[in-house]
């Protein structure tokens, strides 16, 4: 069985058709499907990532695990409330076909990717440091399976025709669901 890793197939109709935008318009301006790609990434998502990725370094001291909590739905919410970041999430999980083949693009990806896990990670052990965490899992345990509930849950959201989740409405409570049993809230 091939390892599946490396950007391929979709067309730039397909990104364009999910893009909400003309072939046309597309073709215009990019190269190929890696350059759009790219392009959506560096516009309508980098500034949510660096944002996101900047509250999980710098957790507050006194209350971090609810810090961390109101960061994580601030992030889903963007995603329900800006089209555009959507839309490029949706691109990126949705219209990307991966195979082995290594390409700018798929480094590209890659390097997101594991700088999200990262973070993660990183704030994972800052709340197991300040006494945040009621699970005695490591922290890149937690982090893991944290990531893999967070990314399942925009991913069912924003695929399409299937409208299961209303993250707009519900995104709060299946966020708490996975977060109050193992984070350590601060009382008052």
């Amino acid at each position: 069985m091939s390892n599946v890793s490396s950007v391929a197939n979709p067309t730039l109709n397909d990104i364009a058709n999910t893009a909400g935008m003309t072939r046309g318009t597309v073709y215009w301006h990019f190269d190929n499907k890696d350059t759009v790609i790219r392009a959506l990434w560096e516009r309508n998502a980098s500034t949510s990532r660096e944002s996101f990725t900047i509250e999980l370094r710098h957790l507050d001291r006194i209350e971090p695990a609810r810090h961390f909590q109101q960061t994580i739905k601030e992030l889903v919410q963007q995603v329900v409330t800006r089209p555009e970041l959507g839309q490029t999430i949706r691109i990126v999980m949705h219209s990307v076909e991966f195979t082995d083949e290594q390409t700018d693009l798929r480094r590209f990806l890659n390097k997101k990717h594991l700088e999200l896990h990262s973070t993660m990670e990183q704030a994972f052990l800052t709340l197991k440091r300040r006494k945040a965490l009621n699970s005695p899992l490591p922290a890149s345990l937690l982090s893991q399976a944290f990531m893999s509930y967070l990314l399942g849950l925009i991913h069912i959201y924003l695929e399409p025709g299937l409208n299961k989740l209303d993250l707009k409405k519900n995104g709060d409570q299946l966020l708490d669901l996975f977060l109050i049993p193992i984070l350590k809230f601060r009382t008052a």
